[in-house]
């Protein structure tokens, strides 16, 4: 493929002619190396795999996915081939934490002019380039690709390498992709697709044409049935809207607002907690947002119910300990408190590591202080909306679990999927050709499967218009 980014000089002369003979040999050496590379990182460093968890669901997954990757490693002879070999690897994981990254990616891919989105249980043509008038498969449903069912041909390209297929919010995802080839050698390129539109079947010849990468982007990214839903606290027709786009630097204004408008929020007929494209951050923005709604009786009882000790626990391999060793003093000046804390979790982390403990806390929680009997109603009189899109992810996920206990009513898309361990770093591979994460931290006092959460009513049409999703909401919350 045309277009390589490669830094290094000796990876430049693998794709060299003079080299042709050797270059197969020697991309199956590169692939083993990195593949057992990152086997070892999440070995060494991952809660799950410590002998206290002993997370064995995970661990047969990471064997499993090794052994094929090692299979896989030995019939690759370029960089597309190392590309699939290692995403195939972090897909494994089941947990979008744990990723494979390379920045010497093609400037070029090939496409065959159509672009896919996710609409309800299909995949739908979302663009359709260069069409002739009239013939413009935009719209159309995907029914298969050389005989093969959309649903098994899109698991095959997607589900193994880009996306954990069981969940549907990866599959949106990932479905602006499902026609466009960067050259995987492990999923076969379709000569034909038949798609359906209006109770008709049309055949289509697909043609494969270079582009881009860059130039895709643009086209791919509004077919990613996502929303935005910004920062701030305004009134809509139906009630009152928060909306909350993250939960890092810029959702502190907004708990500010609602803390200012509590009154307001809690006489409204209905408020709307609009988490469209929200990927993450600190939970704890949702979890005051949560309090001055439900009010800080039901919000103890319901979320602080898990009792004392459920502090999250770091293993405390040496490369983690380095990592918190180096949140000590680089958040120290722009985040003191949490570098305090972190310095008071090294001191335990060192104690730990004295003892031969792999944690630097408990990895169970104590329950005794559990709450009893009935939740005290929610502070707010009106009905409290949960709005989701298939972007949460990760913290997001915390916020949208704690909104469904406290009795929100959820509405959107389904959610993203993460699990109880926590605190992401990547290390770069022996090759110097890519990057792979690993998990660092485990918290006991989480579920050990975070979503996907369902909606109670789903919402399919474009979940980026805004305003016919206030309309949608402000007529289904009062049912």
């Amino acid at each position: 493929m045309r277009g390589l980014i490669l830094a290094a000089a000796w990876v430049l002369a693998l794709v060299t002619p003079s080299a042709a003979q050797d270059t197969a040999a020697q991309w199956r050496e590169i692939t083993r190396t990195d593949v057992e590379a990152a086997y070892a990182l999440l070995n060494e460093d991952h809660p799950a795999l410590s002998r206290a968890i002993n997370d064995t669901a995970f661990r047969t997954r990471l064997d499993e996915g090794r052994a094929l990757a090692l299979q896989r490693a030995e019939q690759v002879q370029t960089i597309e081939g190392y590309f699939a070999v290692m995403a195939g690897l972090a897909n494994v994981a089941r947990d979008k934490h744990i990723w494979w990254r390379s920045p010497y990616v093609a400037t070029t891919v090939n496409w065959a002019g159509l672009i896919m989105t996710r609409r309800g249980n299909r995949f739908v043509v979302f663009s359709h380039a260069d069409a002739a008038t009239g013939a413009s498969l935009e719209g159309a449903a995907l029914v298969s690709c050389d005989g093969v069912s959309a649903d098994d041909f899109a698991a095959q390209k997607l589900g193994g390498f880009s996306a954990v297929w069981t969940v549907e919010a990866q599959r949106i995802q990932s479905a602006p992709g499902l026609l466009i080839d960067g050259g995987n050698p492990f999923v076969p390129r379709p000569n034909a697709c038949v798609f359906e539109r209006d109770g008709r079947q049309i055949a289509h010849a697909l043609q494969w044409r270079e582009a881009q990468r860059a130039d895709l982007l643009a086209l791919t990214r509004p077919a990613r049935n996502r929303g935005a839903a910004g920062y701030g606290v305004r009134a809509f027709d139906g009630g009152m809207w928060i909306a909350l786009q993250g939960l890092g630097d810029q959702a502190a204004p907004v708990v500010e607002a609602v803390r200012a408008q509590q009154a307001q929020l809690r006489a409204a007929p209905v408020v709307v907690l609009d988490m469209r494209g929200n990927g993450g951050g600190n939970s704890a923005f949702g979890d005051e947002i949560a309090r001055a709604l439900f009010g800080e009786g039901r919000f103890r009882h319901v979320v602080g119910g898990s009792g004392e000790g459920c502090n999250t626990v770091w293993r405390v391999s040496p490369r983690n300990l380095e990592t918190m060793r180096s949140y000590v003093t680089r958040f120290e000046q722009t985040n003191p408190d949490f570098s305090r804390g972190m310095r008071a979790s090294v001191r335990d982390a060192e104690r730990a590591v004295a003892r031969d403990e792999e944690f630097n806390g408990r990895i169970t929680c104590d329950s005794s202080g559990e709450a009893s009997g009935d939740a005290p109603a929610q502070a707010a009189t009106g009905r409290i909306v949960l709005l989701t899109d298939n972007t949460c992810f990760s913290s997001c996920l915390i916020v949208a679990n704690n909104f469904r206990r406290l009795g929100a009513l959820h509405v959107g898309q389904a959610t993203d999927a993460a699990t109880h361990y926590f605190e992401v770093r990547e290390e770069r591979l022996p090759s110097g050709l890519s990057y792979f994460s690993t998990l660092q931290a485990f918290s006991p006092g989480t579920p050990a499967q975070m979503g996907p959460y369902e909606p109670e009513l789903r919402y399919v049409g474009d979940i980026a218009d805004t305003a016919a999703l206030e309309a949608w909401v402000a007529q289904v919350a009062r049912r």
